[in-house]
């Protein structure tokens, strides 16, 4: 979830519980204001009449006009204990105006007169039209709270958007970085202090990488160069003790290990020297190159070279696949590719190379997929080390792909692992 979206959802929720609480209150205000005026008008028209009534002066009509809805009858000492001196009530009241009973605000009021007896009088007012207007109140109050949702959601986004676009900018930048390769300054374009820190401590991480890069990549480099005589030198030392003839066979026996280690050895050297060389940019020189041909060269003989494992291999060589790289490259990248395809094949299973418009494909016979997040890396390899593997095949692989401006991609399918190659288009 992007950090916008997470902002806003987390004040979404107080947000609409303010501004929930604040339109319930404001309807309630409202409502009891025309409740309170209502009963104002009530108690002034009662007052009126109880004034007349007192004073013996002629009482108005009953239902003359929407006020004029009274009536006044007398009660016994014993009712007007029973009953509060002031009640209002909402009840159901004719109008004759109407014909008909409407719902109606009630006022109830017991008094007495100079001769001591006792009178209740009950005042109504319709509310219908108080009641829609207490309708439209709430009606308007929901729109005016959407309204407010909507444009403090929007104005929130915008705002945040807005001054997280220090920090959007750094984040692309940080997706377009490739460690070892040329790239853009850190963005810091901004006057917010945190930014400003965040920028500066994403600059000093990526030059300490860099450096650190270059360093071990030079490293490498240096010690598998520095490594290629020595190692020669005890391989042929021990190829010498192996020739005498009066080398005993425990020896011999030991020797013949010692051969295999420095052999490995050897093997590993060469190829961390060449993984150094492409990721150094040594290899630059291209030419047409015939992608096919190679293909099919290494499939005969790898086959030749792993018959005991009784595999099934296939060859699709469709059209020719020609493109223009390093030829060292391109032998690295399709020897490792295949040679992989045989090592790690089950027993009686099946090599497939397919090549296509846009590159090709080589697939083996597996038990279960692999990690695609170490697939690449160095020395992964997945169930131990098997016999002639150094570890390092796909990360060359991976490695030339990179520097060739091509894509290799891992996929794993009905008991298949696939290596696709995909190849640059074309300018």
């Amino acid at each position: 979830m992007k950090l916008v979206y997470k902002i806003t959802l987390t004040f979404i929720i107080p947000l609409v519980v303010t501004l929930g609480l604040w339109g319930w209150l404001s309807y309630r205000t409202m409502e009891r204001k025309i409740h309170a005026d209502t009963d104002m008008i009530l108690k002034d028209y009662s007052d009126a009449i109880i004034t007349r009534k007192l004073s013996g002066m002629e009482l108005p009509e009953r239902f003359n006009g929407a006020y004029n809805t009274y009536y006044i009858k007398e009660v016994t000492p014993e009712y007007a204990s029973e009953h509060p001196a002031v009640e209002y009530a909402d009840a159901e009241a004719y109008l004759k105006s109407q014909e008909d009973f409407a719902s109606s605000r009630v006022r109830r009021q017991i008094f007495m007169d100079k001769e001591g007896r006792y009178y209740e009088i009950g005042v109504s007012l319709p509310t219908f039209e108080q009641d829609t207007l207490v309708e439209h109140v709430l009606w308007w109050t929901g729109v005016l709270f959407v309204v407010l949702l909507i444009a403090m959601l929007v104005i929130g986004i915008l705002v945040i958007n807005y001054n997280m676009r220090p920090f959007k900018a750094l984040m692309d930048w940080m997706d377009r970085y490739v460690p070892g390769q040329p790239h853009d300054p850190v963005p810091d374009n901004t006057d917010i202090v945190e930014f400003r820190k965040l920028a500066e401590t994403a600059r000093e991480t990526v030059d300490r990488f860099e450096r650190e890069y270059e360093e071990r990549k030079v490293f490498i480099g240096n010690v598998s160069h520095e490594l290629q005589t020595p190692l020669a030198v005890c391989d042929n030392r021990v190829e010498m003790l192996l020739e005498r003839p009066d080398l005993d066979e425990d020896i011999a026996e030991e020797l013949v290990k010692l051969h295999r280690s420095l052999q490995h050895m050897i093997r590993l050297n060469k190829t961390l020297l060449l993984l150094a060389k492409i990721e150094n940019g040594q290899l630059l020189e291209t030419t047409e190159v015939s992608l096919g041909a190679m293909l099919d060269d290494a499939s005969m003989l790898y086959g030749d070279i792993y018959s005991r494992r009784y595999l099934s291999v296939s060859f699709d060589k469709g059209d020719e696949l020609v493109c223009r790289m390093n030829e060292q490259m391109a032998s690295v990248l399709v020897n490792n590719l295949v040679k992989n395809a045989f090592v790690h094949a089950t027993y009686n299973g099946a090599v497939e190379i397919d090549i296509t418009e846009r590159g090709f494909t080589i697939s083996n016979s597996g038990d279960a997929p692999l990690d695609r997040s170490k697939i690449f890396t160095r020395f992964y390899q997945p169930g131990g080390r098997k016999e002639g593997s150094t570890g390092l095949g796909l990360a060359l692989a991976y490695a030339v792909c990179e520097k060739s401006g091509m894509e290799l991609t891992y996929d794993f399918a009905e008991s298949r692992h696939i290596f696709s190659v995909i190849l640059k288009k074309s300018k």
